[in-house]
């Protein structure tokens, strides 16, 4: 029950990316590959992932008396700009594995692997346009948010960050899709007014849910359930919610440690040992307790959103067992 929207439209999902991304010519292939569509030898795979944003745009669109059909362009445009920021965040993050899977860079190259982000993209923008010329520009207007969110994120990796800070970057490197999802489900469904804020609102709350509970999936998930190491954030020196915390509560003592640990000077990874170290820190001072209340309080304002939509009884308990999922999840 609690992954129903999600199984609802996939196979309507795959089957627009599929004709979006089909053909021969250069990096088809390899964007095939990057969506789950297909292997790294072009056989045909299930490995599309939660499919979660257009999954949104479909059920929105359905419950709000809009025609699911005329809003799939949307829904397929939405995961491919997913795909594409994933992609180069890969690249610059030099993380090798994605769902478990090589990174595209790692098997084309960081050259193609840009090339192969950048036309994902641009097939993103001429997929939603097919739903409307709105649509299309909704979801331009979100890719900007979210590549100003990126960019404030790895900014983050060199200076002081707060807890402020790093919401409002969130709110854009992952809530900008997240709302998007909900916005152009609006948008097909053609409702405005209230009702549209009501959307935006749930998709903001959705997303700083869905980011923090990454976050602590982060350092204290399990490898083989997420597909790629653990501890990797605290590794590359990355200014997830959970580090922020420990550098605002650390006692005077251990912030010189901290701040060692976290100096970048491209230097190496940071060592076993002093993962251990900040991971006890952590530990000692109770974040992830804190950052698992900040995911309830987020997952309580999505349900006040959800009262107020004119969502049936069924719907609105499909999305709440969703939003649930989505906090709650061990990868």
């Amino acid at each position: 029950m609690t992954q129903a929207i999600l199984e609802s439209y996939r196979r309507q999902i795959e089957s627009g990316l599929l004709r979006s991304l089909d053909g021969e010519a250069p990096l088809r292939s390899v964007l095939r590959y990057h969506v789950g569509l297909e292997d790294e030898r072009g056989r045909r795979t299930n490995a599309t992932g939660k499919l979660l944003r257009p999954s949104l745009v479909l059920f929105v669109t359905d419950e709000l008396v809009g025609n699911p059909a005329s809003a799939l362009p949307s829904a397929v445009g939405l995961e491919l700009i997913h795909g594409f920021s994933l992609i180069h965040d890969d690249i610059q993050d030099r993380d090798r594995i994605r769902r478990g899977r090589a990174a595209v860079w790692t098997l084309v190259g960081v050259e193609q692997a840009i090339n192969a982000g950048d036309l994902m993209h641009a097939l993103a923008i001429a997929t939603a346009l097919k739903s409307s010329s709105a649509a299309a520009a909704r979801l331009v207007e979100a890719t900007q948010e979210m590549i100003e969110g990126q960019c404030r994120d790895l900014e983050f990796e060199c200076t002081s960050v707060s807890t402020a800070d790093y919401l409002a970057m969130i709110d854009q490197k992952t809530g900008a899709l997240l709302r998007c999802a909900f916005d152009l489900g609006g948008i097909a469904a053609g409702v405005n007014g209230r009702i549209q804020v009501l959307l935006n609102e749930l998709g903001q709350v959705v997303g700083r849910a869905f980011q923090i509970k990454d976050d602590i999936l982060g350092i204290w998930g399990h490898d083989e359930l997420l597909g790629k190491a653990t501890d990797s954030d605290i590794r590359r020196r990355k200014k997830t919610l959970p580090v922020v915390q420990l550098f605002e509560r650390i006692e005077a003592d251990d912030q010189v440690t901290l701040r060692r640990i976290y100096d970048m000077q491209d230097g190496p990874e940071v060592a076993e040992d002093d993962v251990a170290w900040v991971v006890d820190r952590l530990n000692e001072l109770g974040v992830r307790a804190t950052c698992e209340t900040m995911v309830q309080t987020h997952l309580t304002e999505a349900m006040a959103r959800l009262q107020e939509l004119p969502f049936s009884d069924s719907a609105a308990s499909r999305m709440r067992d969703l939003i649930g999922f989505l906090a709650r999840r061990e990868t």
